[in-house]
């Protein structure tokens, strides 16, 4: 007599539910990340806005004007004025250590029509941390063009010339979905979902993939009569149902207590929530129904959720980018998932604005699942194969422990494709989603009301631009507002009526801009784009004035200069800083696999000789790997690279020591080697942005900085940037180095502890 359909979903759902009860590993992984990792993200984003970032000045001129530059940027919120070196000289150790992230430059005369090039105010900034220094350094302009203002008055007037007649179009910039900018919206919106879709996703192939025994599922497809689809779909629901109530419990957290709302419905909102999770399973499931190999099936998720972010379009547009970026970003569920949740909780756009993405998310979900069942079915008629799991070392000899490591690791497939072959595979893959380095041609929609000559020269301007493709001219503001809220455009320039008259006459009307607030990168790029086309195509209009009156050479010129990213290009900026965490992981996780491998088939503990043969090899490992990032990939992609090669030469090997010893120290707890990808993968992504690189350390609480530094990747991020694209000295990085070094003897004594004594090696779950 077979048991119903419906009775196997029912015990299967059970059966998972009470494993998941008495698993501390898998309780751990549903419960306990999610609840750490949105507090910390809370956390790390609390602030929300860029403020108080240090910033220098070196005044050459001593004049009033520098001294009201200097009073306007101590008044800025943005920034605060750390240091006033006397020269250039003396300003660059600062930026390459990082202690300040943009500087003003005042040369001597500038007060007395000096405003020219190359005499021009500089205000150099660091594009090695783009985000910052880039913010820093418009805050350092705005408060430069501010103190030169009364100058230009005074002498406009000493010249006769009527102050109306310099005046220029302003631009009026509104923040669709985030009018203040915050990053806290931004970055929480981006990270949490999907740190819980790489959570999900970990925990179905663990779910799904300890059915498995040598590759089959038959001895599950008998306890569940064979009705595998029922089993699958029982198995799965506890895993969608508990990560789509942590999706909720994120959105009430940031949209409800944090007061950013939801601007759509958020009904839709968490249906489309719930068909990521669901999506996510059925990926799970067929991975490791079609592999027949859980280790695989990590390795696969950690490839496709692992890197979702990068290529959801939600930093750097992927409009214009590679083919494989863009198709590969069309495949990803998560880029989907982000494109709804952008529109319902931050546009407020028309529900069936994003019904596509709802119905694509579905598909994958049902479709996936759909695959799995077949191939669920073939393993369950295939014979289970025996598996040699065994991973011994000579206990007693440094240099057997040391080669018996290289032999392990070549022996034994997770081990290999984690700490060799991911590390080729990453260098190639994950900047693909950079390689166009700045947004390119982005659909803007002009709102031309005034149609003058003025008004197409300005068209003109921004399809001149490499950022923006002015795609649709219409006479309605309310049209080009839905088009952007529904995400057809990126942007809105509304040209008023008498625009090119108010102009010529002096009175000059507004340019209104609208950028989508949910994209920050992309906005940012944008408004500078927009603006620059909007001032260009005035020139023109007011160069007789400005020629009548040689004001030309006595208004300040303020330029902007990157340094140690010269291009300002997104992926010099963000693919360095992510290699760090590359390298930490999966070095992590090998040396974590390795010994959970051990401690799986009850090795025999290892002596001091044989510990230090084994943290040794791996340390070579790792040196190895960065060695070829930062030598052979960072000059392959043309990013700032090898910039004091005895700082790298002497932070590498202590880097990859301070790793390996903390992934053996972990790996010494799992109860079985899997584990190492099912806990470790999901803390890739808040780790990077614990870094520093995106979002600085000194905006972060206090006590979450400090926590931070226990990862060795927050001072490898600071360092290696520093040392690669900045040229920082051994000296400049000397407490990101310090750190490295406690932390690589605190987890090395740890690893020797835990592997050295048996008896200290209690299980867990």
């Amino acid at each position: 007599m077979t048991t119903p359909t419906g009775g196997v979903f029912g015990r299967a759902l059970r059966a998972e539910v009470a494993h998941l009860a008495r698993s501390g590993w898998d309780l751990i992984l549903l419960i306990v990340m999610p609840v750490v990792l949105m507090v910390v993200v809370g956390a790390m984003l609390y602030q929300g806005v860029v403020r108080d970032v240090p910033v220098a000045v070196v005044d050459q001129d001593h004049s009033a004007f520098s001294r009201a530059a200097i009073r306007h940027m101590e008044a800025s919120p943005g920034v605060r004025v750390v240091a006033q070196p006397t020269d250039l000289e003396a300003a660059w150790p600062l930026m390459r250590s990082g202690k300040i992230y943009s500087l003003a430059y005042i040369p001597r005369g500038a007060e007395k029509n000096a405003f020219r090039q190359p005499d021009a105010v500089i205000v150099y900034f660091t594009g090695a941390f783009q985000t910052v220094g880039s913010l820093a350094a418009s805050a350092q302009t705005t408060a430069l063009t501010s103190a030169a203002a009364p100058l230009i008055l005074d002498r406009a007037r000493a010249l006769g010339v009527p102050a109306a007649r310099l005046k220029t179009p302003a631009v009026q910039v509104t923040i669709l979905g985030n009018p203040h900018l915050s990053f806290e919206l931004f970055l929480g919106g981006l990270i949490m979902p999907g740190v819980l879709h790489l959570l999900m996703a970990c925990a179905a192939v663990m779910g799904v993939g300890r059915e498995l025994r040598g590759g089959s599922l038959q001895a599950w497809s008998a306890r569940m009569d064979g009705r595998l689809a029922a089993a699958l779909a029982g198995k799965l629901t506890p895993y969608v149902l508990a990560f789509t109530l942590w999706g909720a419990v994120w959105i009430a957290w940031l949209c409800g207590w944090r007061g950013w709302g939801v601007e759509g419905s958020l009904l839709v909102l968490l249906g489309g929530l719930f068909a990521l999770m669901a999506a996510t399973a059925g990926i799970s499931a067929l991975l490791v129904t079609l592999t027949g190999d859980m280790d695989v099936s990590f390795s696969a998720t950690a490839v496709y959720a692992g890197s979702a972010i990068a290529f959801s379009n939600g930093t750097l547009p992927l409009l214009h980018g590679p083919a494989f970026a863009q198709v590969w970003s069309a495949v990803l569920p998560f880029t989907h998932y982000l494109r709804l949740q952008n529109e319902q909780m931050v546009l407020g756009s028309d529900i069936a604005a994003s019904i596509e993405p709802l119905l694509i998310l579905l598909a994958v979900a049902v479709g996936t699942f759909a695959l799995s069942v077949p191939l669920a079915h073939r393993r369950a008629r295939r014979a289970p194969k025996p598996e040699d799991l065994s991973l011994s070392l000579p206990t007693r000899s440094f240099g057997g422990a040391f080669v018996g490591t290289f032999a392990g690791i070549f022996k034994h497939r997770p081990l290999s494709s984690t700490i060799l072959l991911a590390v080729v595979a990453y260098a190639f893959y994950y900047p693909m989603a950079y390689v166009g380095q700045t947004p390119v041609k982005l659909p803007v929609a002009v709102v031309d009301q005034d149609h003058s000559a003025l008004s197409r020269r300005l068209v003109q301007e921004m399809n001149a631009t490499r950022a923006l493709d002015a795609s649709v001219v219409t006479a309605s503001p309310s049209e080009a507002e839905r088009m952007l809220r529904n995400g057809e455009v990126d942007a809105v320039m509304h040209i008023p009526e008498r625009f090119e008259s108010s102009l010529i006459h002096g009175d000059a009307k507004g340019v209104g801009l609208y950028l989508n607030g949910a994209y920050l990168v992309r906005a940012t790029a944008m408004g500078k784009a927009l603006g620059g086309a909007a001032a260009a195509a005035a020139e023109q209009t007011l160069t007789p004035v400005i020629e009548a009156t040689r004001l030309l050479e006595r208004a300040p010129t303020v330029v902007q200069r990157p340094l140690y990213n010269t291009t300002d290009g997104y992926g010099s900026y963000a693919v360095p800083a992510v290699s760090a965490i590359i390298l930490q992981q999966t070095l992590l996780l090998g040396a974590a696999l390795f010994a959970g491998l051990r401690r799986e088939t009850g090795a025999q503990p290892l002596s001091t000789r044989s510990f230090l043969g084994l943290w040794a090899a791996l340390t070579l490992i790792g040196c190895v790997a960065s060695l070829f990032y930062f030598g052979f990939v960072f000059w392959f992609q043309d990013y700032p690279r090898m910039g004091d090669l005895f700082g790298i030469f002497l932070a590498v090997p202590v880097f990859a020591a301070s790793v390996s010893a903390l992934g053996l120290a972990i790996g010494s707890l799992f109860d079985r080697h899997e584990r190492a990808m099912q806990i470790l993968v999901a803390t890739s992504v808040p780790l990077f942005f614990l870094g520093g690189a995106a979002w600085p350390l000194f905006l972060m609480p206090e006590p979450l900085a400090w926590l931070a530094r226990l990862s060795p990747s927050t001072s490898a991020i600071q360092a290696f940037v520093k040392l690669n694209a900045a040229g920082a000295n051994v000296a400049e990085v000397a407490p990101e180095l310090l750190t490295l070094a406690v932390l690589a003897v605190t987890f090395g004594a740890v690893a020797w502890r835990r592997l050295g004594d048996r008896s200290s090696n209690p299980a867990v779950g």
